[in-house]
């Protein structure tokens, strides 16, 4: 007798079961009636107590009630959640027969898979416009309900995003391998554009028909996300290529940013295809169309507005054609040239003409600008914003005045005389290896221009230090990398970090484990932070900082390089097996440390020369503590842009100018 009928069925108040439908690593799914509706339903009852504690789970069924509220025409609805009678947590669903997504072919029908796909973005944006993430969106979890319309199920393991952190255990990674992003194979924290990533697995699939990445195990296939580029499509599907790329990246900054993204990515495959698109007001999600009737009103109250306008126009230059009209006599010279004055609308004034090298004066703000509107009725009067107030309370006698001084166009307010300033320094006058720092920044070198790159910049004297990340790393909350050490396969299986790179570090070493986004990141948190240009330098400026060399000493006088111990080709035995604190070894002509040796450092350079857009691999340069390369600055090499390494670390140029020079001190 089969196992599966032996078993005995779960016991919950209320239905009645008969069968199990199926089981998968999360749940099992069971067949019942639910007796006070008469409805049949599939009741998902989860195992997941089974590894975790208590407190979790309870924890989980909180999450659970949240999804629940769900309600979307794409969302297979939560009826029910609750305990069963041996305290199993479990939830009920309809019961939908018509199969799941991993049951059909489309690969020959283009417009059945974006009917498919399109309702399916906009569940998902739904979704995550409530703060829930799905987590495990595949083919198995795309139900079809009796019309035939699919249904995204299975939020089962779907986490309300504010609450992620309190919920998983870090370095999880609960989902499925074939279709997990890189980040949530990785364990690190995801949001929605996780789920954008599976879906655009899901889509490469219904096109392909195959999975983008095949391996013996489910960790094979998980760093595959994580490290293969994303496969070509055939040709005859290639209109499909740019959407999965977009849908794929490695980085989620480089994915769709949301769902409406997505879906307008697809309608222009649709529009290849000749499929037009849904109607514009069906493409909105749902919380977009509550909008609706008050832009109506306001494209409405537009439209009155006008007209309005238009009618008064028309009628006042009809009240000046007839007044022309009328014998002119010295009587009734003064009335009309008053009604002509009364009627004629307030001239706008001419904008003041910018001044030559009008950086220093700022142009006229417009009349009736909020920051600008005067406050009192001396100041109204005087910019001419209570004309219509005053013509309307003064009646006569305000038509008169105006008739007898024409108002007259306002003046462009006059230059203000330049004060005179000290010399401000050029770059020009900066000399080679000058000491420079922006307040709270890290210190810096100018390296002047060449032939080679043709711009001057200042780059930082020492790489980033674990102290100088760390503050980064809290003040902007970002997850630590996932982090190994080259051509050792076995650190895929070894949480190294930033924080635990495997060896003993200090504040003042320099920081490794961080991956090229990390390093942009900080990049761009230090720009702001100190109101300045800081970005990684490209290879051809590395080289420019770091091909002066301070003397004709050895490479070992010169930096941290491999000891003997570990390569028998350099015997440097500096007393450093690993990373050296920064500065530790000689500068070279430009004042600049470690440019040879401690750690490789991250540039903007992509793999191949791609644009940054389409990168997931990044070029770095320079040898490392575990290197033998000696003293060549052309060394550099490949890696991906979202995975650390325990030997590449970074240091950040300084864009300059004559008008944005730092103070010249260490």
């Amino acid at each position: 007798m089969d196992k599966a009928q032996i078993e005995p069925l779960p016991h919950i108040q209320g239905y009645e079961i008969t069968r199990r439908l199926g089981r998968g690593g999360m749940a099992d799914v069971y067949l019942a009636m639910q007796i006070s509706l008469s409805r049949p339903v599939a009741i998902k009852v989860l195992a997941v107590e089974r590894n975790l504690g208590e407190e979790t789970v309870t924890r989980f069924e909180q999450e659970a009630r949240t999804i629940a509220r769900l309600d979307h025409p794409n969302v297979v609805s939560i009826y029910d959640v609750g305990r069963t009678d041996d305290g199993k947590l479990y939830y009920v669903m309809p019961y939908l027969p018509n199969g799941d997504l991993s049951t059909r072919d489309l690969r020959e029908n283009e417009t059945e898979i974006i009917a498919i796909v399109r309702p399916l973005v906009r569940a998902l944006g739904y979704a995550h416009k409530h703060g829930v993430v799905h987590r495990d969106v595949k083919p198995e979890n795309v139900l079809f309900d009796k019309l035939d319309r699919p249904l995204l199920a299975d939020f089962g393991i779907a986490l309300a995003s504010s609450d992620f952190a309190r919920v998983t255990r870090e370095g999880s990674t609960i989902g499925s391998s074939g279709y997990m992003s890189p980040e949530q194979a990785r364990g690190l924290p995801i949001d929605g554009r996780a789920d954008l990533y599976s879906l655009g697995v899901v889509t490469y699939e219904l096109v392909s028909g195959d999975l983008p990445y095949h391996g013996p195990d489910t960790l094979s296939v998980a760093l595959a996300h994580v490290e293969q580029p994303i496969p070509r499509l055939l040709p005859r599907r290639r209109r499909w290529q740019p959407f999965v790329d977009k849908a794929m990246a490695k980085s989620p900054e480089e994915r769709f940013q949301n769902a409406e993204q997505m879906e307008g990515a697809l309608d222009a495959i649709a529009e290849q295809l000749g499929d037009k698109p849904d109607a514009a007001y069906s493409t909105m999600l749902l919380p977009t169309l509550a909008d609706a009737p008050a832009k109506r009103r306001a494209v409405s109250g537009l439209a009155l507005t006008v007209g309005l306008a238009l009618v008064g126009a028309a009628l006042v230059a009809f009240g000046l054609m007839r007044m022309r009209q009328a014998p002119a006599t010295a009587e009734g010279a003064a009335p009309i040239a008053t009604a002509e004055a009364a009627a004629a609308p307030t001239p706008t004034p001419a904008a003041p003409a910018e001044p030559s090298g009008g950086s220093d004066v700022k142009p006229a703000e417009p009349a009736g600008a909020a920051d600008s509107a005067p406050t009192s009725t001396a100041d109204a009067t005087d910019t001419g914003t209570n004309a219509t107030t005053d013509s309307t309370t003064q009646g006569e006698p305000k038509a008169a005045e105006s008739a007898a001084k024409p108002p007259a166009t306002p003046k462009a307010p006059p230059k203000p005389k330049a004060s005179p300033s000290p010399a401000k320094r050029k770059v020009s006058d900066l000399a080679a290896g000058a000491a420079l720092r922006d307040p709270d920044g890290p210190g810096l070198a100018f390296v002047p221009a060449n032939d080679a790159t043709g711009h001057p910049f200042a780059v930082q004297r020492h790489e980033v230090t674990r102290a100088e990340y760390a503050a980064f790393a809290t003040a902007t909350n970002r997850a630590a990398s996932k982090c190994r050490e080259p051509h050792s396969p076995l650190s895929l299986l070894r949480k190294l970090s930033w924080h635990d790179p495997g060896f003993t570090q200090d504040d003042t070493h320099p920081a490794v484990c961080v991956s090229w986004a990390d390093a942009n990141a900080y990049a761009q948190w230090l720009g702001t932070r100190l109101r300045a240009t800081y970005r990684l330098p490209t290879h051809a400026e590395w080289v420019r900082a770091d091909r002066p060399v301070a003397d004709k000493d050895d490479a070992c006088a010169l930096g941290n390089l491999a000891d003997a111990a570990r390569r028998g080709e350099t015997a440097c035995n500096d007393g450093f097996a690993n990373t050296a604190p920064v500065g530790k070894f000689k500068a070279n002509a430009l004042g600049i440390h470690d440019l040879i040796g401690n750690v490789s450092e991250w540039t903007s350079d992509c793999k191949g020369g791609k644009r940054d857009d389409n990168c997931d691999e990044h070029m770095f340069s320079g040898s490392s503590w575990r290197d033998d390369r000696g003293t060549d600055p052309n060394t550099q090499d490949d890696a991906g842009s979202d995975v650390g390494y325990t030997t590449i670390g970074f240091r950040l140029l300084r864009e300059l100018d004559d008008d944005n020079i730092p103070a010249g001190r260490k």
